[in-house]
């Protein structure tokens, strides 16, 4: 089977997508994967370290921009429609995937007007923009949640939100530290990192026995490292961490944004979590999101305007001195992961292409 996955941008979009890519190469070692993206996006930088195949088109986001730029992400868009074509034409996919972000829109239009079949993958509860609107043309539409339904003048299917093979289970590895898993995103986030941060002048009798991995994101990363330091407590800084795996294995707790992606992560690897939803997204989707979790009762919600260091350092402190809290909450959080989510995608792929 041929499959072309196209979006991407960050890595709440770009990760389902190579989830699905996984469980495409696992059933048949002959499949071929391409994935079309953007040069600025995320995917430029981590499917060539993944081993796939990437091609890319201009692409930009309309909603929320100025006159000025949306005329020229509309230009943009135009540019990507027609290379779209050019590269459905010469891949001649079995089946068109859409993961969201800018690159799918052009490809997805393409190529159902060429009449490819096609899916889109929607991740938050709330769908975004360009999903919506794709949802008329395109074949099929996947979510990953019930919720989800009644965004859609369609029928849809619920299959869930499909992670990278290695989270699914992930046993967790208990070290002689607490350790305090700490991302905000593939980018990172300032609003976390200064909070987490600042939260250690409180954690000063605790520092012997917890740990951080923190992931910052590059512009943080100098000054989150020299905090850690002057505070005398242990941790593993990074701009980017490529092997979640072996950050989820090692977390007792994860503070987090509530993306789509990182709460499906959290959840697939069976981890108790404090989610701090970002205020700004689109809908206010990562707090429906955070919300969800939180009332299975596998997470903690802080909202950013109620963010500060000791609220942190409070909630670390909590669970560090309540283990039998955290273990209830990651039973709970493992048991609302959808294990078959990413084989349930491709078997609907086999079935629209004709490969069933």
């Amino acid at each position: 089977m041929r499959v072309l996955i196209a979006g991407g941008g960050t890595g709440g979009h770009l990760y389902p997508g190579i989830a699905v890519a996984e469980e495409i190469y696992r059933q048949d070692r002959s499949s071929e994967v391409l994935f079309v993206g953007t040069q600025q996006g995320i995917e430029a930088r981590i499917l060539p370290k993944e081993g796939y195949k990437l091609e890319t088109i201009p692409a930009g986001g309309i909603a929320n921009k100025k006159i000025a730029l949306k005329l020229i992400s509309g230009v943009k868009m135009l540019r990507g429609f027609i290379r779209a074509i050019s590269i459905l034409r010469r891949f001649n996919p079995d089946v068109v995937i859409g993961v969201g972000g800018y690159a799918s829109v052009p490809m997805l239009s393409a190529a159902a007007m060429l009449r490819f079949p096609t899916i889109i993958m929607e991740q938050n509860l709330f769908p975004g923009l360009a999903n919506r609107v794709l949802s008329h043309m395109v074949k099929r539409v996947v979510v990953a949640f019930d919720g989800s339904k009644k965004y859609f003048k369609r029928n849809v299917e619920v299959l869930g939100n499909p992670v990278r093979k290695g989270i699914i289970g992930c046993p967790h590895k208990k070290t002689n530290d607490f350790v305090i898993f700490v991302f905000g995103g593939s980018q990172g986030a300032r609003t976390i990192n200064k909070a987490v941060v600042d939260s250690l002048e409180y954690l000063k009798k605790e520092a012997s026995t917890i740990s951080f991995l923190h992931q910052t994101g590059e512009k943080d990363l100098e000054w989150v490292k020299d905090s850690y330091k002057k505070a005398g407590i242990s941790a593993e800084v990074k701009p980017y961490i490529y092997n979640m795996e072996e950050a989820y294995n090692k977390a007792d707790i994860v503070i987090s944004r509530a993306g789509a992606t990182s709460i499906a992560e959290i959840s697939a690897c069976g981890r108790p979590a404090i989610l701090i939803p970002y205020p700004f997204a689109a809908h206010d989707h990562q707090k429906q999101n955070a919300e969800y979790l939180k009332s299975i009762g596998s997470a903690e919600i802080i909202l950013e305007s109620d963010l500060t260091e000791k609220i942190i350092a409070e909630k670390i402190t909590y669970f560090l001195y309540n283990r039998d809290k955290l273990k209830d909450m990651a039973e709970k959080s493992a048991g609302i992961y959808r294990k078959t989510a990413a084989s349930d995608i491709v078997n609907l792929c086999r079935e629209i292409a004709g490969c069933a």
